[in-house]
């Protein structure tokens, strides 16, 4: 089977040894995955790659700190020493309402929330271009100060759109063996227009919400990866893309 694995050797060995100090010293290092496959109606594939997904940014980072420290934001500043979001249109977001988290319906306090419904945290329904996995053709290169892809591909049926299918619900995963726990999320998306579709830049947008009952509710990027090489879908062609992530515990 050809080897669709496409991160540089040089770069894969340090991310091994990363992991491998990471286990020995006993500090958490996440590893993260986006696999990209096109499919056409017959079951001929005619595009499949899987790399390292190393590009998430300041608002991934934050969600991160908030949630081992504790700690919400504490004025109206993004950048560097601040505990704040900037949403997909560009808003600096302040959340002074206790711990900053993903969820999308205010009804429950913050915090990590994983739900398996369409609409919550990393998951997007049937025909939304702006929550869970998303896609794009801009070329810019990533920037950990993102916050959105460059030009979003729309859903429908016309020239350069894509059908956006909703978000299959988490499958979360233990081996014991490795102590490693993995997380996959998967999307759809179908070329129903007439031409080629060209995908450059895949991001992943989330729900999230001031950390009490009823608190406002964002979008947010926290991470956009843009493709070494472009990925055209032809007409009638399905795209499948699968966001990994894992995580090896010490026992």
């Amino acid at each position: 089977m050809k080897n669709i694995f496409i991160e540089p050797k040089s770069l894969e060995r340090k991310y091994q040894k990363l992991a491998r100090l990471g286990s020995e010293l006993g500090v958490p290092v996440p590893e993260c995955f986006l696999e990209m496959k096109v499919t056409m109606p017959a079951g001929k594939i005619v595009h499949h790659h899987k790399q390292r997904s190393h590009s998430w940014n300041r608002n991934a980072y934050n969600i991160m700190f908030a949630q081992l420290s504790s700690q919400p934001s504490m004025d109206n500043i993004f950048g560097a020493g601040h505990i704040n979001f900037k949403d997909i249109s560009g808003s600096a977001i302040h959340c002074a309402n206790g711990m900053i988290g993903h969820n999308a319906t205010g009804t429950v306090s913050g915090g990590l929330q994983n739900y398996n419904s369409a609409g919550f945290g990393y998951l997007g329904g049937a025909g939304v271009n702006n929550a869970g996995i998303v896609i794009g053709s801009g070329i810019n290169a990533e920037d950990f100060e993102g916050y959105s892809l460059q030009t979003i591909i729309t859903n429908g049926s016309g020239a350069g759109q894509m059908s956006f299918v909703a978000s299959e619900a988490h499958s979360t995963t233990y081996n014991a063996g490795t102590r490693t726990l993995t997380n996959t999320l998967v999307r759809y998306f179908n070329n129903n227009s007439s031409g080629d579709v060209t995908v450059n830049e895949v991001g992943i947008y989330s729900w999230v919400v001031n950390g009490y009952i009823g608190g406002n509710q964002y979008r947010v990027m926290v991470t956009r990866d843009k493709l070494g090489s472009p990925v055209v879908i032809p007409a009638s062609g399905q795209l499948k893309i699968t966001y990994t992530v894992s995580l090896v515990y010490p026992a």
